[in-house]
């Protein structure tokens, strides 16, 4: 049978995919461009891809990456099929993944400095934690996280856009089956704080795909919530954390 035609958006996505995991992968193994890249991948496996361009477009994101691609990449790292479900950061699984599968990635349901640590540190203190918070307290942990950190000038993580994201399309989703009384409405300028971040910038911007990301958060950022102001979110959050008050 045929494979379905993918849809434009489909494409738009699969090009995203293809150029965060090629710029992961040279990062990883110092290449600077899609011919570095191609040289390194020819001498650890014997082909020849360099003289005929193979990887340019899949780094451009103007081609998605072949099954066949994603085999071939995998001889060089292990993980790279993951990599590309999941994204960088996990923002693929925030932004596209079944909704059942967002809670896992909001790292301050156990503590608020979830997104600021490197995932191998999350993956060792994570299996400390032997409680976690309701969805509530955590979407108010993590905004009034973010509020401290616009106050003090402390830099986001690409964990804080993925956390945003999954939270955000968990409060859509659960208030699309009932009134849940929690304001998510930080959410959406929590987004735009990370987009305008400079360290989250550059990163998406080395993996090219920071066009792509605004582009899929659109809406989100021009939502007049996404430009609440910081006293109003401080207001919106005292009755609900205690170290506000």
């Amino acid at each position: 049978m045929a494979r379905p035609a993918r849809s434009d958006t489909e494409r738009f996505r699969e090009g995203m995919r293809s150029a965060a995991l090629m710029h992961t992968l040279a990062g990883r193994v110092g290449a600077e461009n899609p011919h570095q890249f191609a040289d390194y991948f020819d001498r650890q496996t014997g082909m020849t891809t360099q003289a005929s361009g193979k990887w340019r477009l899949n780094f451009a994101g103007m081609k998605p990456l072949s099954l066949q691609q994603v085999q071939l990449l995998s001889r060089l790292e292990p993980d790279v099929r993951r990599l590309c479900e999941a994204g960088p950061a996990d923002l693929w699984l925030a932004l596209w993944g079944d909704v059942r599968d967002l809670w896992s990635l909001c790292r301050t349901r156990f503590t608020p400095v979830g997104p600021t640590l490197d995932d191998r540190t999350w993956t060792i203190v994570a299996r400390e934690f032997d409680s976690e918070r309701t969805f509530d307290e955590a979407l108010a942990e993590f905004e009034g996280e973010f509020l401290l950190a616009e106050a003090y000038g402390e830099p986001l993580s690409m964990r804080h856009l993925t956390e945003s994201v999954a939270l955000y399309r968990l409060h859509e989703a659960a208030s699309a089956l009932m009134p849940l009384g929690i304001d998510g409405d930080g959410l959406c300028r929590c987004i735009r704080l990370c987009l305008e971040d400079d360290a989250v910038k550059t990163e998406l911007q080395r993996l090219g795909v920071f066009e792509g990301v605004q582009r899929e958060l659109a809406s989100l950022m021009a939502a007049p919530a996404a430009r609440a102001p910081t006293l109003q979110r401080w207001d919106a959050l005292a009755a609900r954390l205690d170290w506000i008050a």
